[in-house]
């Protein structure tokens, strides 16, 4: 009751809050909050920039050789997971390529995007489903194999 009566969510002001808008408040402002968590927080900062400038280059960039200099593959699956959902921007369960092509500046900000041909074959090595992303069992599979 305190959560929905925090919810100013009636926005047809007919004294009804429909499903839909307490998911987005709750998705928004309770759920995963990406502040709580950073990727420092998990990996080391000494770490992180290692692996981004190893990739500096365009169309240079590894996943599997920039996992290991970030010391991702060597994280629990937990951590893994955690780093899944910090690069899911959007909190849908799935990195999209869109949020792929800025997959450098979650970990530095100001990195280099990732060019197309990089992110179709990021995609391509974690899709095994072939629906054109990746899924946190996906990510956490590629990451750790």
């Amino acid at each position: 009751a305190v959560i929905i009566s925090s919810i100013n969510s009636d926005r047809n002001f007919d004294g009804t809050i429909i499903l839909t808008y307490i998911h987005l408040h709750l998705r928004d402002n309770i759920s995963f909050n990406r502040t709580d968590m950073s990727l420092s927080s998990i990996l080391s900062a000494e770490a992180i920039e290692k692996a981004v400038k190893d990739c500096e280059a365009p169309n240079s960039f590894c996943h599997k050789k920039f996992f290991q200099l970030c010391g991702l593959s060597s994280k629990t699956p937990k951590e893994v997971r955690d780093v899944f959902q910090i690069i899911d921007e959007d909190n849908s369960g799935y990195i999209e390529e869109s949020e792929l092509k800025f997959f450098l500046q979650r970990f530095v900000p100001g990195a280099r995007t990732l060019s197309e041909a990089e992110t179709k074959k990021f995609i391509s090595a974690a899709d095994d489903n072939s629906d054109g992303r990746i899924g946190a069992d996906e990510f956490q599979t590629m990451v750790l194999s």
